[in-house]
């Protein structure tokens, strides 16, 4: 009988043994797994990447925030970065002036909005509609091959493209002031939006980004012109607040259509940072991040600070454990 019972006991040793082995590889693998995934892996995934910034109300390298929205797009390797206004302040030192003319990459590679900050800045107030243009001639916009400047001299139409993906660029003037926003977002901008919509020949390797300044300016448009700009367009950007946030124009439940987001703030903000876009090929998509630069380094964000886009296909937040495995595989 007792050697009945060691031979049991013998028996549920070894199955103990043997789970207890299986849980450990398990977590092994699975830490492994999760840590050998990095900001940097997304960087080599990816086709290539660009940045979203706004509201920097003139600062540059010489605010920690700026220096690290620098240092993080260039580590990333964007290719160009785009801009949603208040690049400039009145009545203020204005050192991002400095970073556009000494700075290649900036110089050659950003694409400015005129907003209510740069109304202020050249003309009598944020109200001076359109004033702010010149801000274009500070990268020498005009005389880009890939842009094409309204007759407004404030909006703009660019395209970018990398690998076989397009990304076609739009920008709209939408200043804070004035209030009345069939004056500040007027009818003429309203159709031109349309009009350069209805030129895009949309497939999954055209990326449409549309921008102006004031926050969730699509909320201003007829329901006919909002629901086509929503369904054609990819990513939709707005600013002002100064606060990173995901906009529903759609609805809560809708998980198709462009991805609408408010770019918040670099430098002027509690939870200052900038947008990065990593595109990936198979399918076409865009991985979309909120850059804190609060932060030490930059990082994967979670929920609530990243997004995965399918180019005319769905809207997620990030899985990053399914994007860990096919990178890992």
């Amino acid at each position: 009988m007792l050697n009945r019972i060691d031979t049991r006991h013998h028996s549920y040793k070894s199955r103990m043994l043997k789970i207890i082995s299986s849980i450990i590889i398990f977590f092994f693998f699975s830490n492994l797994i999760y840590a050998q995934i990095t900001i940097d892996d997304l960087d080599r995934s990816a086709a290539f990447s660009f940045s979203i910034m706004s509201d920097n109300k003139g600062y540059s390298l010489e605010n920690p925030h700026m220096y690290k929205c620098d240092l993080w797009i260039k580590e990333a390797g964007d290719k160009f970065i785009l801009g949603l206004g208040d690049h400039v302040k009145d009545n203020r030192a204005n050192h991002f002036f400095d970073l556009l003319k000494n700075d290649k990459f900036w110089h050659d590679h950003f694409y400015p909005n005129v907003a209510d900050g740069e109304n202020e800045y050249w003309g009598k107030d944020q109200a001076d509609w359109g004033a702010g243009a010149p801000i274009l001639d500070s990268v020498n916009l005009s005389k880009r091959e890939n842009v094409i400047i309204r007759d407004n001299n404030c909006e703009y139409y660019a395209l970018e493209m990398y690998e076989g993906i397009k990304v076609h660029i739009i920008q709209l003037h939408y200043s804070d002031n004035p209030p009345n926003p069939t004056t500040a977002f007027n009818e003429s901008s309203r159709k031109y939006l349309m009009d350069i919509l209805d030129k895009i020949n949309k497939t999954d390797n055209d990326i449409i980004v549309v921008l102006a300044h004031t926050g969730p300016w699509v909320n201003m448009l007829n329901e006919e012109r909002k629901m086509k700009l929503m369904h054609k367009a990819d990513l939709i950007l707005g600013a002002t607040t100064h606060r990173f946030q995901q906009y529903l124009f759609l609805g809560k439940d809708v998980d198709k259509g462009a991805i609408s987001l408010n770019t918040g703030a670099v430098g002027n903000s509690a939870e200052s940072g900038f947008i990065q876009v990593h595109v990936l090929k198979n399918p076409t998509r865009m991985i979309i991040q909120y850059q804190k630069t609060s932060n030490e380094t930059r990082e994967l964000q979670g929920d609530g600070f990243s997004f995965e886009k399918i180019i005319n296909g769905k809207i997620k937040e990030m899985d990053w454990d399914a994007f860990n495995a096919k990178v890992i595989n």
